[in-house]
């Protein structure tokens, strides 16, 4: 699962950032002896050498409020090297503030240690308090080692102490649905973890809900695309994580791995298990590039979680827990429009959207029907008899389609909405255009749709060259204000100003074979899969595998070329449901976080597209792409090269949750 507890020098996972982070940390101090295995009744045993960890967390989680910070060593968590004051306010001076705070600590210890390291006798007061942390006549080497193994960890009472009265909602159900896979009710917790118990949370990572599925796991056990995403469904994905957990238990027969694999994925802990047997020797002395700081700590985090969330009362006092909503919940019986629903019923569309968070924008914006088979939750005085009656004249028998245009030399704003006879102020607004409308060459645009009795199946795209005649609007194209070039770079990309509803380029080239066969060749955009394709064309991925010369472990790469098979009917379907895997994942980041602005990045030797991406931009390889566009995932950067990179924020809100900060 994508879930991490922290960053080495920025805001903590319980901010609305849950932050990927690599630290560099080897297996962790070997005082501490591997005690005998629980008997097997205790499901989730606390063994001695994770004590020092879990009284850690449940500090953080009850002590520590989000205006303190500890600067310690990930491989021994009982070793504080400083508490930090930050400043408390959610906002982004703040937060811009309190990174410097952060990184300036660990500087300032990495100083001391090195010098440590190479024979400095203490003198000062604070290198005598440094040294006192240590055993008696530690090695030099100790102290270079600790030096690498700093990280700040925010504190996230109040974070913690909200999830808590919010799990109340929901956590009784939760209870029942692990009861009946027969697995430990205390699973439930998991979520105080991962989450907070909030819906609605979203990670630069594409980790969503509140059990943080990632969008390859979640949909093993759950729908997930541009219409519906039940990974926020709370229920669905409760459903989706007990068969996650029982799987993982299942294959490794032990909860504190199954809990780790949560977190670190289960073929990764599975190999854990067959070199190291059991899970106290998995803690001290497995090592692999994805296993550090976060997995490591996953579990004695859940025992920490676990013993907070169920005494609650001992660590916050008498709080109020959220009750149990009363709702009517009700499983649609073909495509329906949320705007007739709110027409028919009486409930408002505010109301419906906040109550079904799994249904995605383009169903509230009207761009696309509920689809059949989704559950809905409605208010509890509309009845599922009322719905019987009310509900089957409104049923569409297909689903709406998303037309888009791809912007070519000599389109305007004004143009594309004649050519598609639509209001040119809701291609503004649809696609996030400004007041001055401003398109670029190969952007692709949303187009609004026409209210229709009926929806039409196959999306009209025209061909680029129809629209090339068009006459020119008020709205004229102009070039993208450009962004200053940083020292020793001649030449970065020019971006567009409204980088958040700008789509990579989808172009797909057709060619038929001697048997008169069609194909598509195009080149692969960040986060597609093969599988991706395989599901679009409604065939086996072997079948692409083997038409590109691919071996089963072969993943595709952001720029490599592509070639597909197509159906008789031709392209239109294909570039359709890519279009909408982009969108989604463009629309669900910028729901979530704004660019607060840019900087630069020069690549150093030993650094891959992965790494600057995950370990030091802290930003998604997409998101990288679109400010770099000829850079490919999984290749090395040239070293030397300075990237331009945007710095993405959350989108802070009031107390309230009134409006956003930014």
């Amino acid at each position: 699962m994508a879930r991490f507890p922290g960053q080495l020098v920025s805001l903590s996972i319980f901010t609305l950032i849950i932050i990927c982070v690599y630290a560099t940390a080897g297996p962790v101090c070997r005082a501490a002896q591997p005690t005998a295995l629980p008997e097997k009744s205790e499901f989730f045993p606390v063994y001695d050498l994770i004590k020092p960890n879990v009284t850690f967390w449940t500090n953080i989680f009850t002590k520590y409020t989000r205006g303190q910070a500890l600067v310690h060593d990930m491989g021994n968590l009982s070793r504080i090297y400083e508490e930090l004051k930050l400043n408390p306010a959610k906002s982004q001076e703040a937060a811009l503030a309190n990174k410097a705070i952060k990184k300036k600590a660990i500087e300032k210890y990495r100083a001391i240690l090195l010098a440590l390291s190479k024979g400095k006798i203490p003198e000062t007061p604070l290198e005598k308090k440094v040294v006192a942390l240590f055993p008696n006549k530690t090695e030099p080497v100790a102290f270079k080692l600790a030096a690498n193994r700093l990280r700040v960890q925010t504190g996230l009472k109040e974070h913690f102490m909200e999830g808590v009265i919010r799990s109340g909602a929901l956590i009784d159900e939760f209870k029942m649905i692990f009861r009946s896979y027969d697995l430990p009710e205390d699973l439930v917790y998991l979520p105080c973890l991962e989450s907070a118990y909030d819906v609605q949370i979203y990670s630069k990572y594409g980790a969503a809900g509140l059990w943080q599925f990632t969008s390859y796991t979640g949909k093993l056990f759950m729908d997930i695309n541009y219409v519906v995403d039940q990974r926020r469904d709370p229920i669905v994905s409760t459903h989706g994580a007990a068969r996650l957990l029982k799987r993982n238990y299942e294959k490794l027969q032990n909860w504190p791995m199954a809990i780790t694999a949560y977190n670190h994925g289960l073929y990764g802990m599975s190999r854990a298990k067959n070199k190291h047997k059991t899970y106290p020797s998995i803690y001290t002395e497995y090592s692999s590039r994805s296993f550090k700081f976060a997995s490591r700590n996953f579990y004695p985090e859940f025992i920490a979680a676990r013993q907070v969330a169920k005494n609650y009362v001992k660590y916050y006092g008498n709080i109020t827990l959220d009750k149990p909503g009363q709702q009517t919940r009700y499983k649609v019986k073909n495509f329906l429009a949320a705007r007739d629903l709110v027409r028919t019923l009486p409930v408002d569309l505010e109301t419906l959207q906040v109550m079904n968070p799994a249904l995605r924008k383009p169903v509230f914006d009207g761009r696309k029907y509920i689809p059949p088979g989704q559950i809905l939750y409605l208010p509890k005085h509309i009845s599922s008899d009322l719905l019987d009656k009310t509900l089957s004249p409104l049923y569409r028998t297909a689903q709406r389609a998303t037309p888009f245009h791809r912007v070519v030399r000599g389109d305007t704003a004004g143009g594309i909405a004649d050519a598609y006879k639509v209001p040119l102020k809701d291609l503004i607004s649809l696609n996030s255009l400004g007041k001055k409308a401003i398109i670029h060459v190969d952007q692709t645009l949303k187009i609004p749709f026409k209210e229709k009795s009926q929806p039409q199946r196959t999306a009209v795209v025209p061909k680029p060259d129809a629209l090339t005649q068009l006459k020119t609007k008020p709205y004229s194209e102009k070039q993208p204000n450009q962004i200053p070039l940083p020292p020793n770079q001649s030449k970065l990309p020019r971006l567009p100003q409204n980088l958040e509803v700008v789509t990579s380029d989808l172009e797909l080239k057709t060619v038929h074979d001697e048997k008169g066969r069609k194909y598509a060749i195009f080149h692969a955009t960040p986060e597609e899969t093969i599988t991706n394709y395989a599901n679009w064309l409604g065939i086996d991925a072997g079948e692409i595998r083997k038409l590109n010369k691919m071996s089963s472990t072969q993943c595709v790469s952001a720029g490599h070329e592509v070639t597909i098979p197509l159906p008789a009917s031709g392209a239109a379907d294909f570039e359709e449901k890519r279009f909408e895997f982009q969108q989604e994942i463009i629309e669900d980041f910028f729901a979530a976080y704004f660019i607060a602005g840019t900087q630069t990045y020069t690549v150093a030797p030993e650094d891959t597209s992965w790494e600057i991406c995950r370990k030091k931009l802290d930003i998604p390889f997409w998101l990288l792409q679109k400010y770099n566009p000829d850079i490919r995932i999984n290749l090395s950067v040239a070293k030397g090269r300075i990237l331009l990179y945007p710095l993405a924020e959350p989108r802070a809100k009031h107390p309230d949750g009134s409006k956003d900060l930014s």
